[in-house]
């Protein structure tokens, strides 16, 4: 019986160094990456607010047309548009930041003035992923790009805006 002991000089294998090494690059990649995904995650978010929004509008602009008049304020569901088979509004439509329901806003006509509403998103999001859209009013009327806005709101005079 031969026995052929393997030495400790002979024996392949990954040195602390180049594991080290290995280990950093990994960690360099994670701190560039994971806080990409988050903020375009986010954006995500506010994108969906944005088009149920005016997915809400068109819908109660339909409505107006086919009754001249809106329906009255409250939470946004398919009973505000007269029950689950209305054909304005199929489903309650929620935003991404823990499925909060859209508030609908009605301002009567009054002094010669149209009636109107605002469409408001109890979400709060992130003032960066909010960068792109205007903000309400602004000086001398020129539209403003919101820098620390935190919420998303529609109405028809200024379409879709943060505060």
């Amino acid at each position: 019986m031969s026995s052929n002991p393997i030495s400790l000089r002979t024996q392949r294998g990954f040195t602390l160094v180049e594991l080290m090494v290995v280990v950093a690059i990994v960690a360099l990649l994670a701190a560039i990456i994971i806080p990409n995904y988050v903020h375009a995650r986010a954006q995500a978010a506010v994108s969906q607010s944005e088009a149920n929004l005016e997915e809400i509008a068109t819908a109660l602009e339909l409505y107006y047309t086919d009754h001249e008049t809106y329906p009255a304020s409250g939470n946004v569901t398919p009973a505000l548009f007269g029950g689950v088979t209305n054909p304005y509004l199929s489903s309650t439509p929620t935003n991404a930041l823990g499925r909060q329901q859209y508030v609908y806003t009605l301002t009567a006509a009054a002094g010669g003035t149209p009636a109107t509403y605002t469409l408001s998103d109890p979400g709060e999001y992130d003032p960066t992923t909010l960068a792109s859209v205007p903000q309400k009013g602004g000086a001398g009327g020129a539209a403003q790009l919101c820098t620390a806005c935190t919420k998303l709101a529609y109405d028809p005079q200024n379409g879709l805006y943060g505060q």
